[in-house]
């Protein structure tokens, strides 16, 4: 009987164990359209934390260009396509927690500002801002 309670106990410990790492982050473009392909979010936190979790990405993604790694420009490009597919629900939860969201909204500009910084220099939005609308500066970092 002791030996059957110790290789229950085992085997509950190894399933424990290997099943730990199954719902790991995504590190890439394809992780993330792998991860939440036909995903529905039941809640406005649920959305938020897989956003913030594609803005991850996408800013990583960012930095390497920026350093020069021109294999990760295809990834960079389809970020659009992708949260395109979250537009219904991003509308969604705007009008169910539309505080949380612009929590969200915020913090995301907040980080976008400063890889335009870190770019482009801390004047750069100053001296394009009447010359060039958002979605130029936009293009002209892309």
């Amino acid at each position: 009987m002791k030996k059957t309670v110790v290789f229950l106990l085992s085997a509950v410990f190894m399933l424990t164990l290997f099943s730990c790492g199954s719902d790991k982050p995504a590190e890439n473009l394809a992780d993330l359209q792998k991860k939440y392909k036909d995903k529905e979010f039941k809640n406005c936190d649920e959305f938020i934390v897989a956003y913030e979790e594609a803005m991850d990405i996408y800013f990583a993604l960012l930095d390497k260009d920026a350093k020069g790694d021109e294999t990760v420009l295809k990834d960079i490009e389809g970020f659009d396509a992708f949260l395109t597919n979250w537009a219904k629900d991003a509308e969604k939860f705007e009008k169910e927690c539309p505080e949380k969201m612009e929590k969200l909204d915020e913090s995301i500009d907040k980080r976008m500002d400063a890889y335009y910084d870190v770019l482009f220099g801390e004047d750069f939005e100053d001296e394009w801002e009447d010359e060039m609308t958002e979605e130029e500066m936009t293009e002209f970092a892309e």
